[in-house]
């Protein structure tokens, strides 16, 4: 809290703010791997020296296994709509060992 102050403090007069996410109302549905984190510390390497370099109003992210920086404007354009049984759904659900009510797939006990 008191690093982001310290941030806020200086971007104020340039109209910018940072924000400071706790970590314990971050919900996750499966314990972290090792693979989880090596890739938040490559996501969080890439953000530091994306920084560095002096980009700003921008998100480091991964898109087909290639970290890449994407406007925030971008990102806060609008909400993308996901097919609730769509393979895109459906791989999240799995992939995160989500309960099968979340599925959105017509079960035999729901039909």
């Amino acid at each position: 809290v008191f690093m982001r102050d310290a941030i806020n403090k200086h971007l104020k007069p340039q109209g910018g703010r940072a924000f400071y996410i706790d970590p314990s109302y971050i919900i996750r549905s499966v314990p972290i791997t090792s693979t989880d984190h090596i890739y938040c510390s490559r996501l969080a390497h890439d953000a530091v020296h994306t920084a560095m370099r002096g980009y700003t109003g921008v998100c480091v992210g991964a898109i087909h296994n290639v970290i890449c920086m994407f406007k925030s404007k971008l990102i806060a354009s609008g909400k993308k709509k996901l097919k609730v049984r769509g393979s895109t759904w459906q791989s999240c659900v799995q992939s995160c060992q989500m309960p099968a009510s979340l599925s959105g797939a017509k079960t035999a006990a729901s039909a």
